[in-house]
């Protein structure tokens, strides 16, 4: 088994200043940025300059290539100055919204860290293949699979260091000029400890944990055990701490997103040196990183997984807390009891339990239920591979086969409010291929209802993993597609589908997708359903980046951890690996298919990679594939 890193943290830059202003109150200053051409070399042990330039020309679009023929188609139509260099003040709030919705995005999880931004009016539609509705494209030094922040001038991303393929423990960290997409500066190397990561990864690798700003510094991180603070001129880093990365028995699923609450990194990993003493030696747990200085300032009382995407929000009665999950076996994983926990944020009381459930083991049992009322359930047992998604009122846990249940648990109290199974009855809409529309199957049991892409066969439902999202009173989720991993009945279903449960009714609802979106210029966009597609996984320069075949998949079969989700106003965006963004109507009254607002694509069908999600900021979308860095704007 590989060493285990302990934590360890090194300030850099001005060390007196750094040491003494969180104490003292100490402003300090930026370091003056001493970029270098070149990225650095070591990482972890030791401070470093600048970074790489990274220069990059712009990209071409290339052409589309959507692999495999036949099957079923469809032709269609078609500068903010940083601020005083002194660190921000816990909970002080972002700058206000811009035209188009906020004026940053500072961290994966958008200005509230909820994933979720009123009001704003995100683009429907756009194509780097057909080069529609794009402000620019720019060329990446490698993959990234983490989010893009926002602030000014500059967006911030990582990804692997040039030439790196197959699998890796490095990161580095990129500044990038928000109008023209070229990279203004870079860190040195960040390197991890423990399990390498696999380059590509589709269950995430080490570039998934996002970047985080506050405008005034930015902290990278990777995922395979490092982080650091870095001022947004660049230059040296203000610290830079190890924490232990993923053990060897495990694979490597870090899902978690590191959440930004005032002056407070919370970041999802066993604890380790210089971190106070676990509860229980080699499980994970959320803790609190002073943003300033890098220590450890809380750790939470209950334990999560390290496949779990913790989100953060504000209970009824205004206490900010994160929820978060885990549950054993799963992959290995030892932390217990399986179900959710809310942890509270309240000054004075970080990290601690203000209530724990506990789910139920055994199946499931439903009663009730007719063509107009869905079955109410309780029981289930339930996975931990989901965001933990939840609202001021309710929070959510689902169940899978043969329970397949999605749990709904007062938000204040941690009771169990009711339970609504998710495939019976429901509302299914397929795309008939043969007669170019979709057809509705009107409250059936999914459980005995054949699956028409995968040869007939029964289904189950299974929510795809880290897809998941509330919006406008339903929770919202794609569907692993013609995969075993649970069962019986036959295989996950409805194939390629959006579902959604309405949280109050339970009145459950799906609509088929194209799994595919060709396009090129000048030529009407073809809509594929109903096939398992391929795609290379490349880098700008066409070098070949997985270790893992699956990586060449769509990623619905596997199933993948696509992008969480983001909402926008009334909009909502899924996006998955073939480089394709879904963009749906979140208050949609039905969901068929004028609930489907548009589509985006990163490249050519069959040439495009992505497991990034999408930023909003001042009207502009930015969104990456593992060979460019996008701007979007309709």
């Amino acid at each position: 088994m590989p060493m285990r890193q302990s934590s360890s943290i090194r300030i850099v830059g001005v060390l007196a200043c750094f040491l003494a202003g969180p104490i003292a109150g100490i402003a300090c200053s930026n370091p003056t940025p001493t970029p270098s051409v070149g990225s650095g070399s070591g990482g972890s042990s030791g401070s470093g300059s600048g970074g790489s330039s990274g220069n990059a020309s712009g990209g071409s679009s290339g052409n589309p290539d959507p692999t495999g023929s036949g099957g079923g188609g469809q032709s269609g139509s078609g500068p903010v100055d940083s601020g005083a260099d002194t660190p921000s003040t816990r909970d002080a709030p972002v700058l206000p919204p811009g035209e188009g919705g906020p004026a940053n995005w500072p961290q994966a999880s958008g200005p509230a860290g909820t994933w979720r931004v009123d009001g704003a009016n995100g683009p429907t539609s756009w194509s780097v293949a057909a080069n529609k509705n794009i402000l620019w494209h720019q060329p990446l030094p490698n993959e990234g699979q983490g989010g893009i922040a926002v602030w000014g001038d500059l967006l911030f991303l990582e990804t692997f260091p040039a030439g790196v393929s197959k699998d890796s423990l490095d990161v580095v960290g990129h500044a990038i000029d928000r109008n023209t997409g070229m990279i203004k500066w870079s860190t040195p190397v960040l390197h991890g400890n423990g399990l390498a990561a696999p380059v590509a990864y589709q269950y995430s690798d080490a570039t998934s944990w996002s970047p985080i700003t506050d405008g005034q510094y930015v902290w990278f991180f990777n995922a395979a055990g490092v982080m650091g603070c870095w001022p947004v001129a660049g230059g040296n880093a203000v610290w830079q701490r190890d924490f232990p990365g993923q053990r060897g028995q495990y694979p490597f699923n870090r899902q978690h997103e590191p959440i930004l609450y005032g002056n407070t990194i919370i970041i999802l990993s066993e604890l380790g040196m210089g971190d106070p003493a676990p509860k229980n030696v080699g499980w994970e747990y959320l803790h609190g990183v002073d943003k300033m200085t890098g220590k450890t300032l809380w750790v939470a009382d209950d334990a999560s997984t390290f496949y779990n995407t913790a989100i953060m929000g504000t209970l009824p009665d205004g206490t900010p807390a994160v929820l978060h999950g885990r549950n054993p076996g799963m992959h290995g994983a030892v932390e217990t009891p399986t179900g959710l926990s809310m942890t509270s944020l309240a000054p004075g009381s970080e990290g601690k339990m203000r209530w724990q459930y506990a789910v139920p083991g055994g199946a499931a049992t439903c009663t009730g239920g007719s063509a107009t009322t869905p079955q109410l359930c309780t029981g289930g047992g339930g996975v931990g591979l989901y965001n933990m998604a939840w609202d001021n009122k309710y929070a959510y846990w689902f169940t899978v086969s043969p329970n397949e249940v999605m749990q709904v648990v007062d938000a204040a109290t941690g009771k169990l409010a009711h339970s609504w199974s998710l495939y019976n009855p429901a509302d299914v809409r397929f795309f008939d291929t043969a007669m170019q529309k979709y057809v509705l199957h009107a409250a059936v049991n999914i459980h005995t209802l054949a699956d028409p892409t995968y040869g007939g066969a029964a289904m189950h439902v299974m929510p795809e993993w880290a897809t998941n999202m509330v919006a406008n009173g339903y929770h919202w989720f794609l569907t692993s597609t013609n995969n075993m991993r649970t069962g019986p009945p036959g295989h996950s279903g409805p194939a390629h589908a959006v579902g959604r449960v309405n949280v109050t009714t339970g009145k459950a609802e799906y609509l088929e997708l194209p799994v595919g979106v060709s396009r090129s210029p000048n030529m009407p966009e073809q809509l594929i359903y109903g096939k398992s597609l391929k795609t290379t996984c490349q880098d700008s320069k066409g070098n070949d980046l997985p270790s893992d075949s699956r990586s060449y998949t769509d990623g619905w079969e596997i199933p993948a951890f696509f992008p969480t989700p983001i909402v926008l106003g009334n909009k909502i965006y899924f996006s998955v690996t073939l480089g394709i963004t879904y963009v749906l109507d979140a208050s949609a009254a039905v969901l068929d298919e004028k609930a489907i607002l548009g589509y985006g694509d990163l490249g050519p069908l069959g040439q495009t990679f992505s497991l990034g999600g999408p930023s909003f900021a001042g009207g502009v979308l930015y969104h990456h594939s593992s060979k460019e860095i996008v701007a979007i704007r309709q």
